[in-house]
């Protein structure tokens, strides 16, 4: 049961689609040498008995031409979040700071010169379309997400001016739009079948089940099943359609359930995808006044109206950017068979045919036709090192930068009480709590 994880039952006749959509890495050839950095970033922060936080993070931004780009930073907070809603502050500041490492990376970059890579850990996808564009629970850092946005805009921007690539690499992403996307091929390939066996409002009950899976429909789910109870043979396999939609499978998982030899996966463009990511930025982009209102309420409401109305400007010309922002292109990648694949992702403005984010509402395969995309596959190769190493010089930005406990324990925060000549008792968290 370890080694063969959720039964695969709803989609084992369908090799055939992923095969389709899967190719082989033997006809590529090793790339060129190319200037490159990765940037990978750590930190550690500390709650005290007081209910204050210190926090202190480092990044760092390895080339391969050895030299390195350090940056530290290091705060203090209180907040009146949830233990959620604080680690996801300190994740975006950790975040943050790797875009500091770019940005000075970006300034000693001359406009027009050969293209040259910098590799991030993670997904840029996912960076950009923040699920949490809200104020946060940190006192005197409530609009830091808009900060952080911003800095995210204006790398993007100036990485495509001096020819460099920004390049996500993900080793256990947790995405499923590939997976999806196979599902949508197979589901439409089924719906062609049924439409001779269907009147048009079944088919209708079912297109709206089952592409409007995110948008729970009581109504129509009992319909559906009341259609499948009534045609069991005939919508055997919709029903199946239906229930792998349902289960969380990740692109690496079926990856690794169907290939049988090393290769990438049909890319696809990512805009803005799911229905309620649709809903968000369409409300956003439409009237950002009310967005900024609504979202960012109770720093507003501390504001006099000269900074209230000031700020709102600032953030609405800040939100206006995703308007410049290009989809992502977006695969998976099996270089040894006995790994893990390894999700990569870049922004689609180096190809030709590329599209806004918001012009493009939907998830689809991309054309790769053009040369280039095959040129950032052998980038990819080039940096792979192995099982433990899937990218050489992220490996690389994770072994400078790495805060081991015993480092932030004796040398950071004892420079802080150092300084401040006080002992500051940390808080111990009971049993319940840390089991949560």
């Amino acid at each position: 049961y370890l080694t063969k994880g959720l039964e695969l039952k709803f989609l084992k006749t369908d090799r055939k689609i992923f095969s389709k959509h899967y190719f082989l890495l033997d006809k590529i050839d090793e790339g060129d040498i190319f200037d490159a950095i990765g940037i990978d970033a750590s930190g550690k922060k500390r709650e005290f008995i007081n209910g204050t936080y210190f926090y202190l993070n480092r990044a760092s931004g390895v080339q391969n031409n050895g030299e390195i780009i350090r940056k530290l930073e290091a705060d203090v907070f209180t907040s009146n979040g949830t233990s959620n809603e604080i680690n996801t502050y300190f994740g975006r500041k950790g975040e943050y700071i790797e875009h500091k490492v770019l940005k000075t990376f970006l300034d000693n970059q001359d406009e027009g010169g050969e293209m040259k890579v910098c590799f991030i850990d993670g997904s840029l996808y996912s960076r950009l379309l923040m699920p949490h564009l809200i104020e946060s629970p940190i006192n005197r850092d409530e609009t830091f997400i808009l900060t952080h946005l911003e800095t995210l805009f204006q790398i993007f921007k100036e990485a495509l001016n001096k020819n460099v690539l920004l390049m996500g690499i993900s080793k256990d992403s947790r995405d499923s739009a590939f997976r999806n996307a196979l599902l949508d091929e197979i589901f439409y390939e089924e719906r062609a079948n049924l439409i001779h066996h269907l009147k048009p409002d079944e088919l209708h009950i079912i297109n709206a089940v089952i592409k409007g899976i995110d948008t729970i429909n009581e109504e129509n789910i009992r319909e559906f099943y009341s259609l499948v109870s009534n045609e069991p043979n005939l919508l055997k396999k919709m029903k199946q359609i239906y229930d792998e939609y349902n289960i969380t499978r990740t692109d690496s998982e079926i990856v690794y359930r169907f290939a049988e030899v090393s290769g990438f996966t049909y890319p696809l463009e990512k805009g803005l995808g799911r229905i309620r990511q649709q809903n968000i930025f369409n409300d956003m982009i439409k009237n950002p006044e009310n967005f900024v209102r609504k979202n960012f309420r109770k720093y507003i409401s501390n504001l006099n109206e000269v900074n209230k109305n000031q700020f709102i400007s600032n953030a609405i010309k800040i939100i206006r950017q995703y308007s410049d922002m290009p989809t992502f292109i977006s695969f998976q990648i099996l270089i040894d068979i006995r790994d893990n694949p390894i999700k990569v992702d870049f922004p689609s403005w180096y190809f030709k045919n590329w599209h806004k984010l918001l012009d493009f509402p939907h998830v689809d395969f991309f054309n790769i036709s053009e040369p280039l995309f095959k040129d950032f596959i052998k980038i990819v190769l080039k940096m792979y090192g192995g099982f433990e190493n899937y990218n050489l010089l992220l490996s690389a930005a994770h072994d400078d930068a790495v805060l081991r406990n015993k480092t932030y324990n004796e040398i950071y925060e004892q420079i802080l009480q150092d300084k401040l000549d006080i002992l500051l008792p940390f808080r111990r968290r009971t049993r319940r709590e840390l089991g949560r």
